[in-house]
Protein backbone atom coordinates (compact mmCIF):
# COMPACT_ATOMS: atom_id res chain seq x y z
CA UNK A 1 0.00 0.00 0.00
CA UNK A 2 1.42 3.68 -0.80
CA UNK A 3 2.79 5.65 2.47
CA UNK A 4 0.52 8.66 2.54
CA UNK A 5 -0.73 10.90 4.78
CA UNK A 6 -2.61 14.17 4.57
CA UNK A 7 -3.30 16.68 7.13
CA UNK A 8 -5.13 20.00 6.64
CA UNK A 9 -7.56 20.44 9.61
CA UNK A 10 -4.68 20.20 12.26
CA UNK A 11 -3.15 23.52 10.28
CA UNK A 12 -6.61 25.28 10.76
CA UNK A 13 -6.91 24.98 6.80
CA UNK A 14 -9.55 22.47 5.79
CA UNK A 15 -12.99 23.19 4.89
CA UNK A 16 -13.04 26.99 4.42
CA UNK A 17 -11.96 29.72 1.98
CA UNK A 18 -8.39 31.44 2.95
CA UNK A 19 -5.15 30.04 4.57
CA UNK A 20 -5.00 26.91 2.46
CA UNK A 21 -2.37 24.95 3.52
CA UNK A 22 -1.74 21.04 3.11
CA UNK A 23 0.61 19.01 4.17
CA UNK A 24 1.24 15.84 2.36
CA UNK A 25 3.45 12.71 3.91
CA UNK A 26 4.28 10.69 0.43
CA UNK A 27 6.70 8.00 0.94
CA UNK A 28 8.97 9.41 4.27
CA UNK A 29 8.87 12.87 2.43
CA UNK A 30 6.96 16.06 3.53
CA UNK A 31 5.47 18.52 1.54
CA UNK A 32 3.45 21.66 2.30
CA UNK A 33 0.85 22.68 -0.40
CA UNK A 34 0.68 26.54 -0.49
CA UNK A 35 0.88 28.66 2.43
CA UNK A 36 -2.03 31.05 2.72
CA UNK A 37 -3.43 33.73 5.05
CA UNK A 38 -6.90 33.65 6.22
CA UNK A 39 -8.56 37.49 5.60
CA UNK A 40 -11.27 37.26 8.07
CA UNK A 41 -8.85 37.57 11.06
CA UNK A 42 -6.91 40.02 12.46
CA UNK A 43 -5.03 38.11 15.06
CA UNK A 44 -2.84 34.69 15.50
CA UNK A 45 -5.61 33.12 13.56
CA UNK A 46 -5.01 34.72 10.49
CA UNK A 47 -1.83 32.14 10.03
CA UNK A 48 -2.09 28.68 9.43
CA UNK A 49 -0.84 27.09 13.02
CA UNK A 50 2.36 25.89 12.04
CA UNK A 51 2.95 24.19 15.74
CA UNK A 52 0.89 21.23 14.20
CA UNK A 53 3.79 20.32 12.03
CA UNK A 54 6.46 19.29 14.28
CA UNK A 55 7.18 20.04 18.44
CA UNK A 56 10.27 19.37 18.39
CA UNK A 57 13.42 20.05 16.34
CA UNK A 58 13.97 22.94 13.12
CA UNK A 59 10.48 22.82 10.72
CA UNK A 60 13.61 23.02 7.59
CA UNK A 61 14.16 19.43 8.99
CA UNK A 62 11.08 17.86 8.89
CA UNK A 63 9.61 19.86 5.90
CA UNK A 64 11.24 18.82 2.41
CA UNK A 65 9.94 21.83 0.64
CA UNK A 66 7.28 23.97 0.07
CA UNK A 67 5.05 24.78 -2.92
CA UNK A 68 2.71 27.40 -3.67
CA UNK A 69 0.44 27.20 -6.60
CA UNK A 70 -0.35 30.72 -7.02
CA UNK A 71 0.12 34.45 -6.18
CA UNK A 72 -3.28 34.95 -4.06
CA UNK A 73 -2.92 35.65 -0.44
CA UNK A 74 -5.24 33.15 0.13
CA UNK A 75 -2.56 30.56 -0.91
CA UNK A 76 0.51 32.30 -0.27
CA UNK A 77 -0.11 35.06 2.54
CA UNK A 78 1.13 33.43 5.59
CA UNK A 79 4.95 32.53 3.70
CA UNK A 80 7.22 35.23 4.95
CA UNK A 81 5.69 34.79 8.84
CA UNK A 82 6.48 31.10 8.13
CA UNK A 83 9.81 30.99 6.73
CA UNK A 84 10.87 34.72 8.41
CA UNK A 85 9.69 34.48 11.82
CA UNK A 86 8.47 30.50 12.16
CA UNK A 87 11.85 29.63 10.98
CA UNK A 88 11.77 27.56 7.77
CA UNK A 89 14.81 28.07 5.54
CA UNK A 90 14.17 25.31 3.50
CA UNK A 91 13.22 25.71 -0.45
CA UNK A 92 9.85 27.04 -1.57
CA UNK A 93 9.23 26.18 -5.32
CA UNK A 94 6.35 27.81 -7.32
CA UNK A 95 6.63 29.87 -11.22
CA UNK A 96 8.19 32.62 -12.37
CA UNK A 97 4.83 34.72 -12.55
CA UNK A 98 3.91 34.21 -9.26
CA UNK A 99 7.34 35.24 -7.70
CA UNK A 100 7.34 38.32 -9.66
CA UNK A 101 3.87 38.96 -8.19
CA UNK A 102 3.75 37.68 -5.03
CA UNK A 103 6.16 40.38 -2.95
CA UNK A 104 4.32 42.87 -4.36
CA UNK A 105 0.75 41.83 -3.00
CA UNK A 106 2.81 40.88 0.30
CA UNK A 107 3.76 44.13 0.65
CA UNK A 108 0.54 45.28 -0.48
CA UNK A 109 -1.46 43.95 2.32
CA UNK A 110 1.69 44.25 4.65
CA UNK A 111 0.88 48.29 4.57
CA UNK A 112 -2.73 47.94 4.86
CA UNK A 113 -2.36 45.48 7.72
CA UNK A 114 0.46 47.24 9.77
CA UNK A 115 0.98 50.92 8.24
CA UNK A 116 -3.02 51.62 8.79
CA UNK A 117 -4.41 49.99 10.49
CA UNK A 118 -0.97 49.26 13.33
CA UNK A 119 -1.61 45.64 13.55
CA UNK A 120 1.02 43.81 15.58
CA UNK A 121 3.04 40.22 14.69
CA UNK A 122 3.19 40.84 10.96
CA UNK A 123 5.70 40.20 8.75
CA UNK A 124 8.24 43.45 7.87
CA UNK A 125 9.04 44.77 4.38
CA UNK A 126 12.27 43.25 4.72
CA UNK A 127 11.31 39.53 5.68
CA UNK A 128 9.20 40.08 2.25
CA UNK A 129 12.72 40.08 0.29
CA UNK A 130 14.15 37.55 2.66
CA UNK A 131 11.58 35.53 1.90
CA UNK A 132 11.85 35.16 -1.71
CA UNK A 133 15.62 34.74 -1.72
CA UNK A 134 14.58 31.22 -0.65
CA UNK A 135 12.32 30.64 -3.30
CA UNK A 136 13.25 28.42 -6.34
CA UNK A 137 11.63 29.15 -9.70
CA UNK A 138 9.91 26.55 -12.07
CA UNK A 139 8.82 26.57 -15.54
CA UNK A 140 5.57 24.34 -16.60
CA UNK A 141 6.41 21.49 -17.48
CA UNK A 142 9.86 20.84 -15.89
CA UNK A 143 10.76 17.99 -13.85
CA UNK A 144 12.29 19.30 -10.77
CA UNK A 145 14.46 17.17 -8.69
CA UNK A 146 14.10 18.68 -5.17
CA UNK A 147 16.36 15.76 -3.52
CA UNK A 148 17.87 12.01 -4.86
CA UNK A 149 14.14 10.58 -4.54
CA UNK A 150 11.69 13.54 -4.14
CA UNK A 151 10.85 15.18 -7.72
CA UNK A 152 7.72 17.77 -8.93
CA UNK A 153 6.44 18.93 -11.99
CA UNK A 154 4.15 22.21 -12.32
CA UNK A 155 1.26 22.23 -14.92
CA UNK A 156 -0.99 25.25 -15.97
CA UNK A 157 -3.90 25.71 -14.40
CA UNK A 158 -5.68 28.52 -16.01
CA UNK A 159 -6.76 30.55 -12.80
CA UNK A 160 -4.50 33.71 -12.78
CA UNK A 161 -1.15 34.54 -14.34
CA UNK A 162 1.06 31.81 -12.84
CA UNK A 163 -0.95 29.66 -11.41
CA UNK A 164 0.19 26.12 -11.28
CA UNK A 165 -1.49 22.53 -10.49
CA UNK A 166 1.54 20.40 -9.26
CA UNK A 167 2.41 16.74 -9.49
CA UNK A 168 4.74 15.32 -6.76
CA UNK A 169 6.48 11.62 -6.76
CA UNK A 170 8.56 10.06 -5.13
CA UNK A 171 9.23 6.49 -6.46
CA UNK A 172 6.12 5.00 -8.08
CA UNK A 173 4.12 6.89 -5.61
CA UNK A 174 2.99 10.03 -6.43
CA UNK A 175 0.62 12.63 -5.90
CA UNK A 176 -1.77 15.84 -7.71
CA UNK A 177 -1.94 19.39 -6.05
CA UNK A 178 -4.39 21.16 -8.21
CA UNK A 179 -4.80 24.62 -6.15
CA UNK A 180 -7.20 26.64 -7.69
CA UNK A 181 -8.15 25.85 -11.31
CA UNK A 182 -10.34 26.86 -14.48
CA UNK A 183 -11.49 24.70 -16.99
CA UNK A 184 -13.45 27.99 -19.06
CA UNK A 185 -10.76 29.61 -21.50
CA UNK A 186 -11.62 33.09 -21.42
CA UNK A 187 -10.00 36.40 -22.94
CA UNK A 188 -7.22 36.13 -20.67
CA UNK A 189 -6.50 32.77 -19.61
CA UNK A 190 -6.65 29.36 -21.29
CA UNK A 191 -8.18 25.70 -19.55
CA UNK A 192 -6.15 23.76 -16.92
CA UNK A 193 -3.94 20.88 -18.98
CA UNK A 194 -1.99 18.29 -17.25
CA UNK A 195 -0.50 15.05 -18.72
CA UNK A 196 -2.34 12.01 -18.63
CA UNK A 197 -1.50 10.04 -15.09
CA UNK A 198 -2.70 8.23 -12.44
CA UNK A 199 -1.75 9.44 -9.03
CA UNK A 200 -2.40 7.58 -5.77
CA UNK A 201 -3.42 10.75 -4.72
CA UNK A 202 -5.76 14.04 -6.01
CA UNK A 203 -6.20 17.18 -4.42
CA UNK A 204 -8.51 19.40 -5.67
CA UNK A 205 -9.95 22.65 -4.49
CA UNK A 206 -13.68 22.75 -4.40
CA UNK A 207 -15.09 25.78 -4.22
CA UNK A 208 -17.66 25.93 -7.25
CA UNK A 209 -17.77 22.02 -7.12
CA UNK A 210 -21.97 22.09 -6.45
CA UNK A 211 -22.53 25.64 -8.05
CA UNK A 212 -24.20 26.06 -11.37
CA UNK A 213 -22.57 29.86 -12.44
CA UNK A 214 -23.70 31.83 -15.34
CA UNK A 215 -21.34 31.67 -18.46
CA UNK A 216 -18.32 34.26 -18.30
CA UNK A 217 -20.27 35.78 -21.81
CA UNK A 218 -23.49 36.08 -19.44
CA UNK A 219 -21.14 37.67 -16.98
CA UNK A 220 -19.68 39.61 -19.25
CA UNK A 221 -22.51 41.20 -21.02
CA UNK A 222 -24.37 42.39 -17.57
CA UNK A 223 -21.35 44.09 -16.63
CA UNK A 224 -21.29 45.89 -19.87
CA UNK A 225 -24.73 46.63 -19.55
CA UNK A 226 -24.05 48.39 -16.13
CA UNK A 227 -20.90 50.52 -17.55
CA UNK A 228 -23.11 51.56 -20.91
CA UNK A 229 -25.70 52.72 -18.30
CA UNK A 230 -23.29 54.55 -16.23
CA UNK A 231 -21.43 56.30 -19.10
CA UNK A 232 -24.69 57.22 -20.50
CA UNK A 233 -26.03 59.12 -17.19
CA UNK A 234 -23.25 61.04 -17.73
CA UNK A 235 -20.47 59.79 -15.33
CA UNK A 236 -20.01 57.66 -11.95
CA UNK A 237 -23.52 58.14 -10.54
CA UNK A 238 -22.90 57.98 -7.51
CA UNK A 239 -25.34 60.12 -6.24
CA UNK A 240 -28.00 57.58 -7.09
CA UNK A 241 -28.60 55.01 -4.94
CA UNK A 242 -28.58 51.83 -7.05
CA UNK A 243 -25.74 52.88 -9.25
CA UNK A 244 -23.15 50.05 -9.67
CA UNK A 245 -19.59 51.16 -7.98
CA UNK A 246 -17.50 49.11 -10.02
CA UNK A 247 -14.11 47.67 -8.75
CA UNK A 248 -11.41 46.02 -11.42
CA UNK A 249 -8.06 44.67 -9.94
CA UNK A 250 -6.14 44.31 -12.77
CA UNK A 251 -4.73 41.38 -11.81
CA UNK A 252 -7.45 39.25 -10.65
CA UNK A 253 -8.51 36.22 -12.59
CA UNK A 254 -11.93 38.25 -13.35
CA UNK A 255 -10.10 41.71 -14.01
CA UNK A 256 -8.29 41.10 -16.78
CA UNK A 257 -10.96 39.46 -19.21
CA UNK A 258 -13.53 42.58 -17.82
CA UNK A 259 -10.93 45.24 -18.72
CA UNK A 260 -10.21 43.54 -21.74
CA UNK A 261 -14.19 43.07 -22.70
CA UNK A 262 -13.79 47.27 -21.66
CA UNK A 263 -11.36 47.69 -24.43
CA UNK A 264 -13.57 46.18 -26.63
CA UNK A 265 -16.52 48.28 -25.72
CA UNK A 266 -14.35 51.17 -26.55
CA UNK A 267 -14.22 49.69 -30.31
CA UNK A 268 -17.51 51.01 -31.98
CA UNK A 269 -17.67 47.75 -34.46
CA UNK A 270 -17.78 45.55 -31.06
CA UNK A 271 -19.49 47.87 -28.82
CA UNK A 272 -23.30 46.89 -30.02
CA UNK A 273 -22.26 43.06 -30.41
CA UNK A 274 -20.91 42.93 -26.89
CA UNK A 275 -24.45 44.09 -25.03
CA UNK A 276 -26.71 42.64 -27.35
CA UNK A 277 -28.82 40.09 -25.87
CA UNK A 278 -27.60 37.55 -28.14
CA UNK A 279 -24.65 37.89 -26.79
CA UNK A 280 -24.26 34.73 -24.56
Amino acid sequence: APELAVTSRGLRAGQDVGRSCILVSIAGKNVMLDCGMHMGFNDDRRFPDFSYITQNGRLTDFLDCVIISHFHLDHCGALPYFSEMVGYDGPIYMTHPTQAICPILLEDYRKIAVDKKGEANFFTSQMIKDCMKKVVAVHLHQTVQVDDELEIKAYYAGHVLGAAMFQIKVGSESVVYTGDYNMTPDRHLGAAWIDKCRPNLLITESTYATTIRDSKRCRERDFLKKVHETVERGGKGTHEPESAHLLLHGLDGEGQPLLQALHHLDQPEDSEDLCSEEYV
